[in-house]
């Protein structure tokens, strides 16, 4: 039979060396999940202008289709001619 003096101290150590081991793991995910916050931060902002470049874009387009849309209407109807 073991004394309570023999076992205290080893017990002592290994919850100590546990907690430190799960210290040791909270800062090393913290770390990976500042990292992975900052790549997540860096795509968003490429979408956002990327979502930008599109929107321009698009209201360069719809200003061009308005301003044809405009210049057929203002030409006469070949076909009314033939008649």
């Amino acid at each position: 039979m073991t004394s309570d003096w023999m076992v205290e101290p080893i017990v002592k150590y290994g919850f100590m060396g546990f907690s430190a081991v799960l210290l040791g793991l909270v800062i090393w995910l913290i770390r990976r999940l500042l990292a992975v916050l900052d790549a997540n931060t860096r795509v968003i902002e490429a979408n956002t202008a990327a979502i930008r470049d599109l929107t321009h874009m698009t209201s360069d387009l719809l200003r061009l289709n308005r301003s044809l849309h405009d210049k057929l209407i203002s030409r006469p109807c070949i076909a009314e001619k033939e008649r």
